[in-house]
């Protein structure tokens, strides 16, 4: 299995720097064992879908969408409509979408399997705050996300998902989780996976995220049950984050 980095711009860059960053990042030198995607606003897949022209690297992402195929939902985008752009993954659950738009595990778990069912990988996020980890509540709130969010998946191979383990107290903190912390939190995740999808939740990429940058992305990937890291401050340039992929796989 390639190991995953997907960039999450988050609410930066529209059409005319999301192209520009696609083309510098076609410059960059990048390692053939890595699976790499960029998760763009909805208003800059055009520009980034047209400036990739025939490139396979990176794989598009989007960064949230609606469960609906298509209705009165103002403001919202369909799986349909991402599918036009080619988009390959999808971000759910984001945990700056549960704190500051009030977003649930029914709705994470709704979207998911609407992107399931449209050919989107859903990435669905989930980690827990620095309140419940310092009660030692960490594996209890993260196993109850994930359990509600592949609740409705089915495991026929279909378009399987990605899960992204990101503690809240470490997205844009500086305060990244330990390798030792971030391998038992992901056996716990891998051992839920299993649970629901048998053999093919061994298969399913778990990624880490949470101040992921060029320091310390290579002993991520080289612990144990870590597929990938999901990357944000620090994959604003494209050269920056061409680097941190190159510093990933330093063999």
């Amino acid at each position: 299995m390639h190991k995953l980095i997907i960039a999450n711009w988050k609410m930066h860059y529209g059409p005319v720097k999301a192209g520009a960053w696609i083309r510098a990042f076609r410059r960059e030198r990048l390692p053939k064992e890595l699976e790499i995607a960029v998760a763009v606003p909805h208003v800059s897949l055009p520009a980034a879908r047209a400036s990739l022209g025939r490139a396979g690297v990176p794989l598009l992402a989007a960064q949230d969408v609606f469960w609906a195929d298509e209705g009165a939902f103002t403001g919202e985008v369909s799986p349909a409509m991402l599918k036009e752009f080619g988009t390959s993954f999808c971000l759910v659950g984001h945990s700056e979408r549960r704190a500051h738009l009030g977003e649930t595990d029914e709705m994470v778990a709704k979207k998911a399997v609407a992107l399931q069912k449209t050919g989107i990988r859903p990435v669905i996020c989930i980690g827990e705050t620095e309140a419940q980890r310092k009660k030692g509540e960490h594996l209890k709130v993260v196993r109850a996300e994930l359990t509600a969010a592949i609740a409705g998946l089915k495991g026929d191979g279909q378009a399987p998902m990605v899960v992204a383990y990101e503690p809240v107290w470490a997205i844009g903190t500086g305060k990244s989780c330990s390798t030792e912390d971030a391998k038992q939190m992901h056996e716990a995740i891998r051992a839920v996976l299993v649970k629901k999808f048998g053999k093919l939740g061994e298969e399913i990429p778990v990624l880490y995220g949470g101040s992921v940058d060029t320091r310390n992305v290579a002993d991520y990937l080289s612990t144990t049950n870590i597929d990938g890291v999901l990357v944000g401050g620090a994959s604003l340039d494209p050269r920056q984050f061409g680097l941190l992929c190159r510093t990933a796989m330093p063999n």
